[in-house]
């Protein structure tokens, strides 16, 4: 939720990477992309998906709305899939009907959650690597050394983790729904992977244990530089890194925690998992861009 006391520790654009106008604006993306592919398929007409595709616009959707009527439907995307398919059915009647068509809930937020998690994750690659070059320049390579191991393990986790999510098109197309999943993970720019992933998350997972290791070692760093500051002068993103590292534990503890629930009904213990991994996600990327600013202001070099 958001308060005085998070927003201060947060730049505008953090407080932006899961707000309602951005995810809507990739739950749009994933629709558009399975309306294509499907009809590419032959699993819906191509008239139908060209109208989907042409109403897959966030600005012609109340977003704010749209997540508040979620709080009653228990998933985004609910009232997202209601609002589309009136929306479509203004221009083309026909067309409603093949909106969501195969797809699930889970699916459609799930890999939504990939988009907005690669686009936090390119930001935060930036912030990291502006970070090691600066400690490089101050002469202290060994301070970076920790970072580029996390930016490694980020690099290769996320290859795995940011992947489409589309197990209600394999399991109600059995005969093309293969073709449509690569054909939705090379539109969207995703891979796909080795199995349905709605279960058993532990790719998914994986990345957010790197992403809690690369919070700890930049709160490391700050602690650091914390120390050798000046007395009352202490950099404002050392603060934010050293308050995202507590933080970061509680948040990884989260996503373990939920791995051996049921996910096909959500149960509660989903809609946990996405608060945990948006926290998770927006504590990496305040940290990092604390530490970039901490360091552009160090003067020791």
């Amino acid at each position: 939720m958001s308060s005085v006391f998070e927003d201060f520790l947060h730049p505008p654009e953090v407080l932006e990477s899961f707000g309602a106008q951005r995810f809507v604006a990739a739950m749009l993306r994933v629709e558009a992309a399975l309306a294509q592919a499907q009809a590419q398929c032959g699993l819906i007409p191509m008239p139908a998906a060209q109208s989907i595709v042409g109403t897959c616009k966030v600005d012609l959707f109340d977003a704010p709305k749209i997540v508040r009527d979620s709080g009653r439907a228990g998933s985004l995307a609910i009232p997202l899939v209601k609002s589309l398919r009136e929306t479509v059915g203004l221009f083309n009647p026909e067309a409603a009907s093949y909106v969501h068509f195969a797809c699930t809930k889970q699916d459609l937020v799930d890999t939504a959650t990939v988009l907005i998690t690669r686009d936090v994750l390119e930001r935060l690659r930036s912030d990291v690597q502006h970070c090691t070059h600066r400690l490089d320049a101050l002469g202290t390579p060994k301070d970076a050394a920790p970072l580029l191991r996390a930016l490694q393990r980020l690099e290769h986790s996320a290859n795995t983790a940011l992947c489409v999510q589309l197990n209600g098109t394999l399991a109600q197309a059995p005969e093309r729904g293969a073709e449509v999943v690569q054909l939705v993970a090379q539109q969207l720019g995703l891979t796909v992977p080795a199995a349905p992933w709605h279960t058993q998350r532990d790719a998914w997972v994986a990345l957010g244990c790197d992403l809690g290791l690369l919070i700890g070692s930049l709160g490391t760093l700050a602690k650091s530089m914390a120390r050798d500051a000046v007395a009352d002068e202490v950099p404002a993103g050392c603060l934010v890194a050293l308050a995202m590292a507590k933080r970061a534990p509680q948040r990884v503890a989260g996503l373990l925690a939920s791995m051996p629930d049921a996910y096909e009904r959500g149960l509660g213990v989903w809609q946990a998992e996405q608060t945990d991994w948006a926290q998770l996600l927006m504590s990496a990327q305040a940290s990092a861009d604390g530490m970039r600013q901490a360091l552009q202001r160090d003067g020791r070099g």
